[in-house]
């Protein structure tokens, strides 16, 4: 499969969970889609640089206390 073809069905996939689901986590996607956590954020920063998406929200949490 030529990396345009893998590209493609990545960027397909992504969408189409979006439109069937609505809003996801990175995470959720993932596990539609059959990718690590990490390797959705880079598809996802990707979609967002060739403007096919927008990444509408980032929440801050409370940091875990540290050892």
């Amino acid at each position: 499969m030529a990396m345009d073809d893998w590209w493609s069905e990545i960027d397909d996939e992504v969408r189409a969970c979006l439109e069937r689901h609505g809003t996801m986590t990175p995470a959720e996607l993932a596990g539609q889609v059959g990718l690590s956590e990490g390797a959705m954020i880079s598809v996802l920063s990707l979609l967002t640089q060739e403007g096919k998406l927008r990444i509408a929200r980032v929440e801050a949490f409370d940091r875990p206390p540290s050892a």
